[in-house]
């Protein structure tokens, strides 16, 4: 058999063949072309993601530097202290709390192998604790950023 295997055409030879044909085979042309798509594609992508970034990541970081005393507690296992988001902006933008988002964040170092409080005998009965709480925390934080912002 002479089946000789031939990778499919990537985006830009599959231009290419389609540019060919309509301006009559001139090469440089159809290259410059796509050159100036590559181009422009590559900076659309990066205008969206560098906006993604300053808009979810800054709101977080600002919002995260200013909640002192703004934010969602838990007393024990069945008191609560639940307040919405004190600016709305980074709910806004993604439907979730930033509050949730920290005790995301609080789980996972606390779930640190390498930390010191890993040494304590009971450590994984403590971290399934609070995960517990959180997600309990979680929840109500849900309800009253829907109630508020639905």
């Amino acid at each position: 058999m002479n089946d000789i295997y031939r990778p499919p055409l990537n985006k830009d030879e599959s231009i290419l063949l389609i540019l060919k044909e309509v301006l009559h085979h001139n090469t440089d042309v159809c290259k410059l072309i796509i050159h100036k798509k590559n181009t422009v594609e590559a900076k659309e992508t990066m205008d969206y993601y560098y906006d993604r970034w300053e808009n979810i990541a800054g709101s977080h970081y600002r919002l995260h530097d200013t909640h002192d005393g703004l934010y969602s507690l838990i007393w024990d296992a069945s008191t609560y202290t639940v307040k919405k988001d004190h600016n709305p902006m980074f709910y806004n933008l993604t439907g979730i709390s930033y509050q949730i988002i920290e005790l995301l964040h609080e789980l996972i170092k606390l779930n640190r192998i390498d930390s010191e409080n890993s040494r304590i005998e009971d450590y994984k009965e403590w971290i399934e604790h609070d995960d517990k709480l959180y997600s309990f925390l979680a929840d109500k934080i849900k309800i009253v950023m829907n109630e508020e912002y639905e």
